[in-house]
């Protein structure tokens, strides 16, 4: 049979299932037994050591390492670790990343480090960069850092292909038994790891005649579910050549049983799974609300759940709902939407602590104002329309036109290709990096630019000496590369904002406040030095990123909450107005948190004999009426000293994890962590942080999109859920 199972590892690294919720798959046939424990599982790997191969020259490495085993083998790919903060950051196969977190959060050690670095080597020649290819080949069991150093790093939905045929039993996670496999021997699928999506190990039985029919449906819809791929994709020739090249010929279900029979079986067998871990989740709760638009032009909002982890202090999602929203829809129709989700997951109003919205929809906003939540826009859809309004205007549309032209030409022109390459390798520019963009992911335009303008030289050169060139395309002005870098630059700190949230854990809505702060404040203030175009550019942003966030409860929300996160404590983000404001609503719930466990209290603390009176003893009876003792502090006094507690404790570094800053201080300040925890739930983006890197919004949004309306919801709920 055909099994999803768990990651064959090194020895020296742990693998550890991490399952929220009450499973509730007794009585299912095995298969969706192990494919709902799959979706649920996250993976940790336990290094030892971080080493960067010998292939790595850049110098920004030389405070990164990928995870290892004590002998230095490579762990995983999918993640490199920070040496200084041991921050993890997903492996892109380039180093901008790298630099980016060097000066976002070490930028003394930046400007050390590159002071130092040596100065560019003249361009090698063919033969020596031959040569040094080969001596690194040799040099492939050699690493240029070697930092010990030993952690943890968690994977989640970025499971790597084992590379092992000789894979055993033995060493599988506990959640796939020998039972669930069989007594015959296990061969692995193999496959190179990939950074951009969803990788799956299949344990395939290896039979003597032939294979199973349900064992292969099943291994086609775990592909499909967790890689976003339309079921039609099974009728394609190419494909059931793969299938037949990997094994020997077998039967592959047809696309009306996948979509009517095999997909709708596992959604129904996991939903109860989620239903069952909302419903042991009693705390407060997030919600977030993303648009978006399929290729036909149709639009549709996801409904996804945020809650804490009480057990692990970790912020966990669950995709809910995936409706199809005409655009003729009225308050009416967005309030009847937001009612059905809230009943059919059995939601309490009452704990939603507020609502992410990705949508420009005044109406669904009204809609779930009247129901007295709280809405934020999302910070991921407010950069997005901030972005997309300066691409719009006349004079920079029609650069980006001519942009793309010019990245088609090259890419259909074998000269001027020709020409690109050489001088790329000339200037040591990373090749096959200027690509055009995907209009919807505002980021995606940036690199675009960004590429281009490192270019410049090399494509005034091709329209020089490339013979026909510019009947292909049309050449930019010197203005037009003016005002590409003057965008370029404006945009760049809404660039750092990106790599900010995708290095969080989770993005929480305490961020919002201090980013929006030193955007406005800082970055996007006009300098003396800027071109009026710059200017017009740097005001119009900030504008909108003011009115966006203009909401008196929004500003109140977001102030709390960036209150009581313990990384903020310090920071000048705020008037001393605001700090006020928040303080007196932070007091006034706090009060009434120990006031309600106050009345709980006398329940379970009365275990005396009722006629039984308490002897006296001998000082109680001599200075009793001297001493009045105190039968517990007003709740008033207590939540100041809580607050005064809270105060005293030092300010958490920037890398830490607020939420779990506070599990730790919950013995110290057992009402304000829980009141904490009520803020710390809902997400500053609608979008994971695996899911905030340009080449992950590209690949998830263009695989969405494609996706057939009568799928979309169940789809979305599976490849959700196993992704978050």
């Amino acid at each position: 049979m055909n099994k999803l199972g768990t990651m064959e590892e090194p020895k020296q690294s742990a693998v550890k299932s991490s399952k929220p919720g009450v499973s509730t798959t007794e009585g299912k046939p095995p298969t969706q037994m192990v494919l709902t424990k799959m979706i649920e599982e996250k993976h940790t790997f336990t290094y030892k050591k971080l080493v960067v191969p010998m292939s790595m020259r850049s110098v920004y490495w030389k405070f990164f390492g990928f995870p290892a085993t004590e002998d230095g083998d490579i762990l995983t790919k999918v993640k490199i670790v920070c040496i200084l903060c041991k921050t993890q950051i997903a492996y892109n196969r380039n180093t901008s990343n790298l630099r980016m977190h060097l000066q976002n959060k070490h930028n003394q050690e930046l400007m050390e480090l590159e002071a130092s670095a040596p100065a560019k080597k003249p361009p090698q020649s063919l033969k020596d960069k031959k040569v040094q290819k080969k001596l690194l080949k040799a040099m492939n069991n050699h690493h240029i850092y070697t930092t010990n150093i030993d952690g943890t790093v968690q994977i989640d939905g970025d499971i790597q292909f084992v590379t092992d045929p000789t894979v055993s039993l033995s060493s599988l996670g506990e959640d796939v038994s020998e039972e669930d496999i069989g007594d015959e021997p296990v061969r692995v699928m193999l496959k190179e790891p990939s950074t951009s999506s969803t990788n799956v190990t299949y344990l395939v039985r290896e039979e003597q005649s032939s294979i199973d029919e349900k064992a292969v449906s099943d291994a086609i819809s775990e592909f499909i579910v967790m890689d976003l791929q339309l079921p039609e994709i099974v009728e394609g020739r190419g494909f059931q050549r793969l299938i037949a090249t990997l094994r020997s010929p077998c039967e592959i279900p047809s696309k009306n049983k996948l979509e009517e029979e095999i997909i709708p079986k596992v959604y129904d067998t996991f939903r109860e799974s989620v239903t069952s871990t909302i419903a042991c989740n009693i705390g407060e709760i997030g919600l977030a609300v993303e648009e978006w638009r399929s290729n036909s032009g149709e639009s549709f909002v996801t409904v996804s759940m945020f809650y804490q982890n009480s057990s692990e202090a970790t912020l966990e999602v669950k995709v809910l709902s995936t409706v199809h929203a005409s655009q003729d829809w009225g308050e009416g129709q967005w309030g009847g939407m937001v009612d059905a989700v809230v009943m059919d997951w059995e939601l309490r109003i009452e704990k939603i602590t507020a609502v992410v919205v990705g949508t420009m929809r005044n109406d669904l906003v009204a809609a779930l104002t009247s129901r007295g939540l709280t809405v934020v826009p999302c910070l991921l859809s407010t950069l997005q329309v901030c972005a997309q309004a300066c691409f719009e205007t006349p004079e920079v549309a029609a650069i980006l036109s001519k942009c793309r032209a010019i990245i088609g030409g090259i890419a259909n022109n074998s000269a001027a290709l020709a020409t690109m390459s050489m001088q790329e390798q000339l200037l040591e520019l990373e090749e096959n990096l200027m690509s055009m963009d995907y209009p919807k992911i505002w980021t995606s335009t940036y690199t675009m630019l960004e590429q281009m303008i490192m270019r410049s030289n090399i494509i005034t050169s091709i329209f020089e000496t490339v013979e026909g060139f510019e009947q292909e395309a049309a050449e930019l002005t010197n203005d037009q590369w003016k005002v590409m870098q003057d965008l370029v630059a404006v945009l760049e700190p809404f660039k750092v904002t990106i790599m900010t949230l995708s290095e969080e854990k989770m993005p929480l809505i305490s961020l919002l406040k201090p980013l929006l702060w030193q955007l406005v404040s800082s970055h996007l203030k006009p300098k003396p030095t800027d071109s009026e175009i710059a200017k017009s550019f740097k005001e119009s942003l900030s504008e909108m990123l003011v009115e966006r966030y203009a909401d008196p409860g929004v500003t109140l929300l977001l102030q709390i909450a960036t209150t009581l996160d313990p990384r903020f404590k310090q920071l000048p983000y705020a008037t001393e107005e605001d700090k006020t404001t928040s303080a007196e609503p932070i007091k006034e719930m706090l009060t009434k948190l120990i006031q309600q466990g106050k009345v709980e209290e006398p329940e379970t603390k009365n275990l005396s004999p009722p006629n039984k009176k308490p002897r006296l003893s001998g000082m109680e009876l001599l200075l009793g009426n001297l001493c009045s003792t105190k039968i517990g502090m007003p709740a008033k006094e207590k939540a100041n000293l809580e607050l005064v507690q809270y105060q005293s404790e030092p300010a958490a570094a920037l890398d830490n994890c607020p939420l779990q800053w506070w599990s730790q201080m919950s013995a110290k300040c057992p009402n304000l962590s829980k009141l904490a925890r009520r803020y710390h739930c809902v997400p500053a983006c609608c979008a994971p942080s695996s899911r905030i890197p340009a080449e992950a919004q590209v690949l998830h949004d263009s695989r969405r999109s494609a996706l057939p309306p009568h799928l979309v919801d169940k789809l979305l709920f599976l490849h959700g859920n196993h992704t978050a």
